[in-house]
């Protein structure tokens, strides 16, 4: 699933996003990039009520969507 936010990111969020994009991160190994990201997802958790509001009703958009099974 793939999701577009539009929220006014802050200045935390600002660091945290040139930090993903340093040099340091494109090298570095899986376990560090899954540390960054999980700081960054706990900050816009806890931080960004919008963006929470918004996964959520994109969650609840994805549940009420047919399901087609391909494989009968």
């Amino acid at each position: 699933m793939k999701l577009f936010l539009d929220f006014n990111p802050c200045k935390e969020c600002k660091e945290m996003m040139l930090e993903f994009n340093s040099e340091e991160m494109i090298f570095a190994d899986d376990e560090t990039r899954a540390e960054i990201s999980s700081r960054f997802l706990r900050h816009l958790t806890y931080n960004h009520t919008e963006v929470v509001k918004a996964v959520m009703d994109e969650v609840k958009a994805q549940k009420r969507s047919p399901e087609f099974d391909l494989y009968k």
